[in-house]
């Protein structure tokens, strides 16, 4: 039994004593910071193993291993400002070689690596790269990118059907987890899951600003976050790794470097003086090694499965134990500032928030008539094309563009996938059947709009000027289902 007025463990001073009784290095901001944007860069690559393989052609391909050698440098190396820059260049040019991109978590990730770019040439203009200035400046835009992530997230969910327990996305990701239980038709945690996720947004928003108490929004988001991936409703584990280091910014840098001492001294010391440098990423090859052999011995046992879910399974099982163990350290060094006493840095330059805001602005988009995708609706329910919406704030959707007004129904095509889709009772918006013909100028599409039947359409029937290239690159819709209520759909 703890004594009176005894201090919890968690608020005790560490008593760390290094192998040989060497010295901590000299901390900074982006020393811990870097490993986990390397950690996220890596995990959101192996979500695209056709890349990888070169399916994609060979300049994306080229991209795509940039990035994974990026990411090991910046892992093994998280002193080197370049690599961490270059990380964030060549993550950026594959997201524009990808445009259009439906990704959310790949929008924010490249939203913070542009700021992450305009930070360091801005400080490299003025004469030096200074990494303790570079980091002062990313904070900032890491904060704001987190609060816009969380307030669409809520935002968008204020709808009639994620409402709904019977179609939810929150119940999507409640029943997998709920199911070993034998709980995943319960109604009561039906409606929990829904309302939780409005609540934990709502504190991780809250305390992003608050400082005194960041501490307990980060423990309720990262919790959160840890925990998504494992339902193997989608590839989230690119997703909460984005979440993981972006928090790492945002707490306070007291909080930081506990982080950094905490796994500098237990992990990648030891590690260096057993194996040199490059055991730092010894415990992750025999952990990928470990997964791997477990999922196929698994699948020798239930055969037949897909290669991609193997590969789902694969990085379920490695992020299970990365993420666990960085949200074992990332919370122990939060409560050990909780509350949090310390004064609040300098405020960053108004410039830094430029790239921040001009996404918060983006994600309005499906509500004006542009992109359905990449806007932070994902798993939300949201229906805003045709003129309709289910979201309790709008009678109709405001559209500003007319985009979403020209919703066709495909009746015939020679695409599998278009055929696939009809079928399936989806409709489509005309600039996305239109920007498919373009990308595939051998395919023909049979379909009604406004009761009029347009047959066989190819390519070669577009106008010319039916579409800037702009228009192409930054405009991506979802397909459109017509049923009420809106079944959960990415």
């Amino acid at each position: 039994m703890q004594a009176a007025g005894a201090i919890p463990f968690f608020r005790q001073p560490l008593r760390i004593t290094p192998p040989g009784q060497r010295a901590l290095p000299t901390f900074d901001g982006l020393t811990a910071f870097a490993p986990f944007w390397g950690a996220a860069a890596l995990f959101s690559i192996a979500g695209d193993p056709q890349g990888l393989i070169g399916r994609e052609g060979l300049f994306y391909f080229a991209l795509a291993w940039a990035i994974v050698v990026n990411s090991a440098v910046t892992i093994l190396y998280p002193r080197k400002t370049w690599a961490l820059v270059s990380l964030a260049l060549v993550t950026t040019i594959l997201y524009l070689v990808r445009l259009p991109v439906a990704s959310n978590n790949k929008t924010i990730t490249t939203a913070f690596d542009l700021s992450l770019l305009v930070c360091a040439g801005y400080l490299y203009a003025k004469g030096t790269l200074d990494r303790s200035r570079l980091y002062e400046l990313i904070r900032m835009p890491a904060r704001l990118l987190l609060a816009t992530m969380y307030f669409y997230g809520i935002y968008h969910k204020i709808n009639t059907d994620f409402l709904d327990p019977t179609v939810s996305c929150a119940v999507g990701l409640y029943k997998p987890l709920a199911a070993p239980f034998g709980v995943e038709d319960n109604l009561i945690g039906r409606y929990a899951a829904i309302w939780a996720t409005f609540v934990i947004e709502g504190i991780a928003i809250v305390s992003l600003f608050w400082r005194k108490w960041f501490a307990v929004g980060l423990v309720v988001a990262l919790v959160f976050h840890y925990i998504i991936p494992i339902s193997a409703y989608s590839w989230y584990m690119d997703f909460s790794s984005l979440v993981f280091a972006l928090y790492m910014l945002t707490m306070p840098r007291e909080a930081s470097a506990k982080v950094y001492e905490l796994t500098y001294t237990w992990v990648v010391m030891p590690l260096r003086d057993t194996f040199g440098r490059i055991g730092v990423i010894a415990p992750a090859v025999a952990l990928l090694f470990l997964a791997t052999s477990l999922v196929l011995m698994l699948t020798l046992a239930h055969p037949g499965r897909p290669a991609l879910m193997l590969l789902h399974s694969i990085f379920i099982l490695i992020w299970a134990v990365v993420g666990g163990a960085a949200m074992t350290v990332m919370v122990f060094a939060a409560m050990h500032y909780l509350p949090y006493k310390g004064s609040a840095p300098a405020p960053a330059p108004r410039w830094t928030w430029i790239i921040p805001v001009l996404f918060f602005v983006s994600c309005l988009s499906p509500y004006v008539g542009l992109k359905t995708e990449s806007s932070i609706n994902m798993f939300s329910n949201l229906r805003t094309e045709g003129g309709t919406t289910n979201h309790l704030m709008f009678s109709k959707p405001p559209y500003l563009f007319s985009y979403q007004s020209e919703v066709v129904k495909v009746t015939d095509s020679s695409s599998p996938s278009l055929r696939k889709s009809a079928a399936q009772g989806q409709l489509h918006i005309l600039f996305a059947v239109e920007e498919y013909m373009r990308r595939h100028p051998n395919q023909w599409v049979t379909y009604v709009m406004n009761g009029k039947t347009y047959s066989h359409q190819t390519a070669a029937n577009l106008p010319a000027n039916s579409a800037s290239w702009l228009e192409r690159k930054l405009l991506i819709f979802k397909t459109v289902d017509p049923v009420s209520p809106k079944v959960c759909t990415h």
